[in-house]
């Protein structure tokens, strides 16, 4: 079960990692930075562009640039 966007951001969250373009947009429309996971360009089901449209989502391929996302933020 997900955890909806409004309570993540009430306990503080600040990022998510997910593959769900959906959960992405709503939990950027929340406030969260989201990096949508899509393996390798490999998951259909993660094809949605209204998601990546998003200033706050950020598709990512792989984990390298799931840390690479991380340290940049982290930095600035």
């Amino acid at each position: 079960m997900k955890m909806s966007a409004t309570r993540k951001k009430s306990f503080g969250a600040q990022v998510l990692i997910d593959d769900n373009p959906r959960y992405a947009l709503e939990c950027a429309e929340a406030g969260i930075r989201v990096l949508l996971f899509d393996y390798h360009n490999s998951y259909p089901w993660c094809k949605d562009a209204s998601a990546e449209s998003h200033s706050l989502v950020t598709k990512v391929h792989n984990w390298e640039e799931v840390q690479q996302h991380m340290i940049s933020w982290t930095v600035a």
